[in-house]
């Protein structure tokens, strides 16, 4: 009896959180198909009114905002951070990884303490050097904001996972005349590649769900993000929630690409991280 009660309570645990992690997702999708007196109705209807579903909230979005421009614009940033990141933590945490002494554990600090703060306790020196630079209203600035803020832990978790190859793999390949360079490429890279995976969904995320400094490095216009673009629809005495949902799901649907796309290899990594 309770052999089979403990895998009960799991997968009911498990169908919880999966329901727990959709609902949003389904009530953003039944607003915005929905007409706007409809979604102010008490008591709310989960089961939407199939005869009142309509798609004038994307019609009004993709003709009567820049709703386009601005994912547009969001996938550009997200796009270069993703670059620069690995760029920069692959490197990084190869290089700690395979270093020894005491300055590895304290910039191994110094990136553990630079994740603690707060993105707003960038603000300040970013805007001051993005002006220094002319650099505010571009979306370099933004990419700028978002690697400061997203790659000390990028490089943490690429340096966990160099730790666990082993370093006999790579004198194997010094051996038959690699390279140090040319055995990351060929040997470690490929081993790598879940972590990378990783890498890039976190970096993904936080540069497309970034607000605060696309917000305040970019000054509006035709560099307004999906993110800054979806706040300006809500009005200080009006608020047309279809529209807003239908943005939001607009917005959503490349994050769901995204994961799609690397779910292989996160389920890899996954995997290997369990034995």
């Amino acid at each position: 009896m309770k052999r089979r009660l403990v895998p009960a309570l799991q997968t009911a645990a498990l169908l919880l959180a999966a329901l727990f992690a959709i609902l949003p997702l389904y009530w953003m999708a039944v607003t915005s198909f929905s007409r706007a007196n409809a979604v102010l109705t008490w008591p709310p209807r989960l089961l939407p009114d199939l005869g009142g579903l309509t798609f004038d909230a994307y019609t009004a979005v993709l003709t009567g905002t820049s709703a386009l421009r601005w994912l547009a614009n969001s996938a550009g940033i997200t796009v270069a951070s993703i670059v620069v990141a690995l760029a920069v933590s692959v490197p990084a945490g190869y290089a700690l990884s395979r270093s020894r002494g005491t300055e590895v554990k304290l910039m191994g600090a110094v990136l553990l303490i630079s994740k603690m703060l707060p993105a707003t306790v960038l603000l300040t020196p970013l805007y001051v050097l993005a002006r220094a630079a002319g650099l505010l209203d571009q979306p370099a600035a933004v990419v700028l904001g978002n690697l400061s803020f997203a790659v000390p832990l990028a490089t943490w978790m690429m340096k966990e996972h160099f730790d666990k190859v082993p370093v006999d793999l790579e004198e194997a390949a010094w051996i038959d005349g690699c390279s140090r360079l040319r055995g990351l490429w060929s040997v470690i890279l490929p081993q790598a590649r879940p972590a990378m995976a990783a890498v890039t969904a976190y970096v993904g995320v936080v540069s497309w769900n970034d607000f605060i400094f696309a917000r305040t490095l970019l000054t509006g216009g035709d560099s307004t993000t999906v993110t800054v673009g979806a706040a300006m629809m809500i009005g200080e005495y009006n608020i047309d929630w279809p529209r807003v949902m239908a943005l939001a799901l607009l917005a959503t649907l490349p994050v769901l690409a995204m994961f799609a796309l690397l779910h292989r290899q996160l389920m890899r990594g996954m995997s290997s991280g369990m034995h």
